[in-house]
């Protein structure tokens, strides 16, 4: 009798098994909108789905029995990349790349392919799933965003080069319109000379600012170099030495990290949080500035704190909004680029930037940047 039971159950295991077996079969082969197919440990295609079919035009009758080879281009079969791929799969457990594929009627298409080593029971490799899926669409909407840009770029290059000129004439003979007629004109007449000088130095700065910002989002920076941030903030102090001694102010650094990234970038991004604890400086006392470090889990939590005059809690996300300014530009010059262009820096780097502050009692700007090994 427990014999009887047993083999009944085992057949009844054995019957569920075939049956969830057909169902996935079934499953795959219904499915249109990836390529789905196995390969024995040859590379040899054994089977194929409707969706390989619409996808490379093969129908299985004319594909299975066929290396996995013929969906690669001419060079790409010369340089053995296909079985290259498979034993990467076997040495890794899976290997996904993207790139140009053949169709039968010769046509390329831009495929993203995942190719994943099929063992039986015993643990003995028996072939390989092959799934691809077409993002051909994806890839021309990718290359015409970069032509885009490249062009936009091109076009804001060749525009701020052509307002800067006029603009540095409007400057320089208002200027000198200044220096040879103040006191023989009247009062507002001055105050008019003046405030044409003030706008065009403005606008300069402002054209400069928005191709920079423009520019920055195209540039990957080399993030392999080591980059010694005591040295950045010692760079920064040097270039701000004027600021410094006209405010009275103090930059106290102390011990930082080295970081992985880009020096020109990094150094930008402290050399605005500085200038601007500088430039944002409570009147009542002289500006301080201390920079340090601490580690928090796989990242570096630079701190940038200061005695200023702060901002309202509720600002703490808007302020690295382009643009965004909370004082007025007469009392506080700028493009209003400044910290936005820190954040795109962070971010460049995989990286954050977030700030707190209070009216009256300073701000404190938090850089996250990866801690590498």
């Amino acid at each position: 009798m427990n014999d009887r039971r047993r083999t009944s159950r085992a057949e009844s295991a054995s019957f569920a098994s075939e049956q969830s077996d057909e169902r996935f079969r079934l499953l795959v082969e219904s499915v249109r909108d990836y390529a789905i197919f196995l390969l024995d440990p040859q590379g040899v295609i054994t089977s194929w789905n409707l969706g390989a079919e619409r996808l490379k035009g093969y129908r299985a009758e004319e594909i299975i029995g066929r290396h996995f080879s013929i969906f690669y281009p001419p060079e790409k079969v010369a340089e053995g990349h296909p079985p290259w791929e498979l034993k990467q799969a076997l040495k890794d457990g899976r290997y996904e790349e993207e790139g140009w594929r053949v169709r039968k009627d010769g046509s390329l298409f831009w495929a993203d392919v995942v190719i994943t080593p099929l063992r039986d029971k015993q643990g003995r490799h028996v072939g390989f799933a092959k799934v691809t899926r077409d993002l051909t669409e994806r890839r021309r909407a990718e290359e015409a965003l970069r032509r885009s840009n490249q062009e936009l770029e091109q076009y804001a290059a060749f525009v701020s080069h052509d307002l800067q000129e006029p603009l540095r004439k409007i400057a320089s003979f208002t200027e000198l319109l200044a220096r040879q007629y103040r006191g023989k004109l009247d009062a507002d007449a001055d105050a008019y000379i003046r405030y044409i000088v003030d706008g065009a130095k403005r606008m300069r700065t402002l054209i400069v600012d928005v191709l920079d910002f423009s520019r920055l989002g195209k540039r990957r920076p080399e993030l392999s170099a080591s980059v010694d941030l005591n040295k950045i903030l010692s760079l920064v102090r040097g270039d701000l030495e004027l600021a410094l001694k006209e405010s009275g102010g103090k930059v106290y650094v102390k011990r930082l990290p080295a970081v992985k990234g880009d020096s020109i970038l990094l150094g930008r991004l402290f050399q605005n949080l500085v200038s601007n604890a500088l430039k944002f400086r409570d009147p009542r006392r002289r500006p301080r500035v201390i920079v340090a470090a601490r580690r928090r889990g796989g990242d570096w939590e630079i701190n940038v704190r200061d005695n200023g005059i702060g901002f309202p809690s509720g600002e703490a996300a808007a302020i690295f909004e382009p643009f965004k300014r909370l004082h007025g530009k007469e009392k506080y010059p700028g493009s209003g680029l400044g910290l936005a262009v820190c954040r795109k820096i962070a971010e460049l780097h995989g990286g954050t930037i977030t700030a707190t502050g209070r009216p009256g009692r300073g701000a404190t700007f938090c850089v996250r940047l990866p801690a590498g090994r």
